[in-house]
């Protein structure tokens, strides 16, 4: 018998068509199972292009140091110690990273202040900031410029408003050139800018807050020489930790830390970050592929049993055909057949129905880079290696029953009258 024979398919599909309701109880657990595993899949891996891919647009060779409170008292200080990174710090670490150095960034938060236009006011974050930030946290210029480094040389009194202080402040989209008072201080918009993403920020998001040149912000609150962040960016091709260990040795010389203090300041490792969520991502594919496959387990198996039930029906049917000759591989061809069948409709269904939900899932979700969930699609290998799975576990499910059948002697399958 071939296996393209179309007697033996018309045979499979009257078998299939006697048992309308078995055979799509049936089908309709492999199609959960493997549309379950598709659209889970893709949410995933929708979810790792939303958090990781955002991560990657960041500089991920990149360090962020904040000063806390000592910890340990040492050299003449005791602990619980407030202190700042000053120029003298930044002056060292330029030297000490020569041609390594990409970028230096540096930046003083200063909480809520008052913040008013001509016609209204409120309370905003306002922070001062040198025009590196946005390499650290990836900024979009809606209107206007960003600060540059003319606005830090000269200490012009320009600034950035937040695309939501604008909407809230002023009665159109774009105030660039006019003025914002800041804490009693006039100061000129030269550009509207926004986060672009909202899973990553420093203690507040740039719609939300007023930048002002750092060199500025200094004089305005009287910050000379204090600064309460700083992040250090190298070439790729250099090692981030190494230079780590070198600028943080800087900064405790400089400020008398003890070298064991640990809790002196915050150290952020882009590079860490972002190897930290792709572990969790990891994790979070792993537990998808399980809870998916053992879904699609569940419908092959139960397969199986219908298959079983199947059979025991039909042991008067195959007791006839082996005592007409049929030979066991024939029978076990075709019983294993009507499994497949029945797992490739049911599979390639599920597959083409996750798919499509996905498809509609992506606008509701947001494929923005500050979406949580970003694009979500299962890879083709995933899909295929799912179809292959349903073809394996289709031809297992059918194999089981029929070597069982097979067990049973052609004569009492005869006497059989069930």
């Amino acid at each position: 018998m071939k296996l393209f024979d179309k007697d033996m398919w018309e045979e499979i599909l009257v078998t299939l068509k006697g048992q309308k309701v078995r055979s799509l109880l049936t089908m309709f657990g492999v199609f959960w199972g493997i549309f379950m595993l598709v659209v889970l899949i893709g949410c995933g891996f929708g979810m790792k292009k939303g958090l990781i891919g955002s991560l990657m647009n960041l500089s991920s060779n990149s360090i962020v140091y904040t000063p806390t409170t000592t910890s340990m008292a040492y050299s003449g200080f005791e602990a619980d110690r407030t202190w700042y990174i000053q120029e003298k710090d930044v002056t060292a670490i330029r030297q000490k990273m020569g041609s390594r150095l990409r970028y230096m960034t540096l930046g003083n938060l200063d909480g809520f202040q008052q913040i008013g236009s001509r016609r209204r006011s409120g309370y905003y974050q306002t922070a001062g900031v040198t025009p590196t930030y946005y390499i650290d946290i990836p900024q979009k210029v809606v209107h206007g410029r960003f600060i540059n480094d003319t606005d830090i040389r000269e200490h012009r009194k320009v600034c950035l408003a937040g695309e939501r202080v604008v909407a809230e402040l002023f009665d159109h989209d774009n105030p660039v050139g006019e003025e914002l008072t800041v804490d009693g201080n006039v100061y000129r918009i030269v550009g509207v800018i926004t986060h672009t993403n909202e899973n990553i920020s420093v203690g507040f998001f740039s719609q939300d807050c007023v930048l002002l040149p750092f060199t500025t912000e200094q004089d305005a609150f009287d910050h000379k020489d204090r600064i309460g962040m700083m992040s250090v960016g190298l070439y790729d091709k250099y090692d981030i930790s190494t230079a780590n260990e070198e600028i943080t040795a800087i900064l405790k010389k400089n400020h008398q830390i003890h070298p064991d203090d640990q809790a002196a300041m915050e150290v952020i490792s882009m590079v860490d970050a972002i190897s930290v969520y792709e572990s969790t991502m990891k994790g979070v594919e792993i537990l998808i592929l399980i809870v998916g496959l053992g879904t699609l387990l569940a419908g092959l198996i139960g397969i199986s049993n219908i298959m079983l039930v199947t059979i025991k029906e039909r042991t008067r049917e195959i007791g006839i055909r082996r005592a007409l000759g049929a030979r066991p591989r024939v029978i076990i061809r075709q019983i294993m057949l009507e499994a497949l069948t029945l797992t490739m409709v049911a599979g390639i269904a599920g597959i083409i129905a996750g798919t499509w939900v996905l498809i509609l899932l992506n606008p509701v979700l947001g494929g923005g880079t500050d979406a949580l969930i970003s694009r979500p699609m299962i890879p083709p290998v995933y899909a295929f290696g799912s179809l292959l799975i349903l073809v394996c576990g289709g031809l297992a499910s059918g194999y089981v029953p029929a070597r069982k059948a097979l067990t049973i002697k052609a004569i009492e399958a005869l006497r059989d009258d069930k």
